[in-house]
Parts: structure tokens; sequence; C-alpha cells
């Protein structure tokens, strides 16, 4: 048995068919931690759907607690349930194709050293591999630039460590970032980040959060602000990054905000720091 947890987030179409390419493809149990906040309105379908399916375990949390406090939380509940062992996390609005779990098990056994293992995906109709991000510009690219590091993307870890119930995401990233800041992490502790040569994976990207939407923009660019703060080897490297990090912003929002007719993307900017 290799266990799965995914966070359903108030569209039960969207976890279902992750839920069942993930069945379909061996993994067990699954968790679904609900971070919806509706009072269970949007999984009642989902609990009536995998209803006497001993290898689905769904969970209800009282409040939506973001991304890395939510996996903290599921993985919290697989060790109480009494599971030991490797877990996979993937996004709710991902698919995974069969055989994914064979490849990533195989990569773990080899790589005997590695923490973290990760498929490519198939992201909006375009492979996914590493992705890096350059600290002093806040820039997410997909081919290195002097200054960046390499980074697994969290729509889909393996996680492998020693006892999988303790915290694995630091929990001042309530959604986007946390995945940087934990291969970074990973990475001077003297773990292994491996990526699969195939793709494995089909994810949508943003849909459960929104493109543009104000919880999309504001998330995104204070994450590049909690960087700042976790990346800086001091408070004044902490403060000359988060001052390099606003012109790069500056030009994102201005380009968002143009290509969705919307000054969503400027607002998000202007509140930066609001949740620090």
């Amino acid at each position: 048995m290799t266990a799965a947890i995914t966070i359903h987030f108030r569209k039960p179409e969207l976890t279902a068919n992750c839920i069942d390419s993930l069945l379909a493809d061996d993994w067990a149990p699954i968790l679904v931690w609900d971070n919806s906040e509706d009072e269970g309105a949007s999984l009642r379908g989902l609990e009536a759907r995998y209803k006497g399916n001993a290898q689905v375990l769904v969970v209800r949390s009282p409040a939506n607690l973001g991304f890395g406090r939510g996996m903290n939380a599921a993985l919290a509940e697989l060790g109480s349930r009494g599971y030991a062992g490797p877990v996979l996390l993937v996004n709710n609005d991902a698919i995974a194709a069969p055989g994914m779990r064979d490849a990533l098990l195989t990569r773990l056994v080899t790589e005997s050293i590695s923490v973290l293992v990760a498929p490519r995906i198939m992201h909006d109709g375009r492979e996914q591999g590493w992705m890096y991000y350059q600290p002093w510009l806040a820039l997410v690219t997909r081919r290195p630039l002097p200054g960046s590091f390499a980074y697994l993307s969290g729509c889909c870890l393996l996680v492998n460590r020693p006892d999988n119930s303790r915290p694995l995401f630091d929990e001042i990233f309530f959604m986007y970032g946390e995945d940087v800041e934990l291969s970074w992490r990973i990475s001077h502790q003297g773990g292994r980040l491996v990526l699969l040569d195939q793709v494995w994976l089909r994810h949508t990207g943003s849909a459960s959060s929104g493109q543009a939407s104000e919880a999309y923009e504001r998330f995104i660019v204070h994450s590049h602000w909690l960087l700042a703060g976790k990346l800086a080897s001091n408070a004044a490297s902490t403060t000359l990054m988060r001052i390099l990090h606003m012109p790069p912003l500056l030009v994102r929002a201005c380009i968002r905000a143009l290509r969705y007719r919307s000054m969503v993307p400027l607002r998000a900017l202007s509140a930066i720091r609001e949740r620090d």
C-alpha cells in the first residue's frame, strides 16, 4: 500500500476525477482533506460517491487551513490511523496516468537517499519538469538563470521520510511558495530531489483558486515576500531581496492587469505585506 493525499476545495467534480485516477493506479489509502470551509456542502457528493470504499478516507476540516497546513494536518491524520510509509501529495485538479505509482516507487527504491520524487507534468498542455526560482528577482522560470535554484512543483510529490506524520511544509505559507521553500530546505539538509523522465500527470493549473482572482493574485505576490524572509541569510539580505523583488513584481502585475483588464493584480501588489 502507498498512501495519497489530496486537498478538496469546493469543486467536487475535480476532486472526484483526481481520486478516481489514483484508485485506478492502485494508490491506497487516499485521504481527502476538506479545506472548503462551506460546512460540508461541496463535500457531501464525494462522501456519498465513495461511501463504503475503505480506500478513500474523507476528513472534514472546520476551517480552510491553506495548502501547507492542510497537507501537514492530513499527514498527521494518516499517521494517527497507523499508516507509515511513502505518501503522495497531489493537487485535486490533477489526473494521474496508470503506471505513475510504480514509476515513482521505483525511483524511491533505487535512489535510497531521495526525499522528494516527482513526475513530469502536462501543465495546461505544456510539459513541465524542473522549475527554477531566482530569489533576488522573484522570478520563476523553466530554465535556470544565474543565481537560481531548482525546485519540484508541489502539484505532485512522493514524500519519503522516517516519520511522515511530522509537519512537512512551512505553515507561514497559506498557498503558493511552499514548494519552493520545501525544495530549498530539503536540498540544504542533504536530501535529494528526483524528477522522473516521463509525464505521468495532467494538471489543469489554478483550477481551484482561479487565475487572476483576488485570492490567487494576493497569495502569489505575498509568497515572494515570505520567500525573501526564508531564503535570505540575514535581516539585511532579506530587506535587499524584498526591495529587488518589487520591480519584476510590478512588471508582472502590469502585464496581468492589461491581460485580464483588471486592477486586481495591482491591488494585490499594493497589499503585499498585509499577511506578514
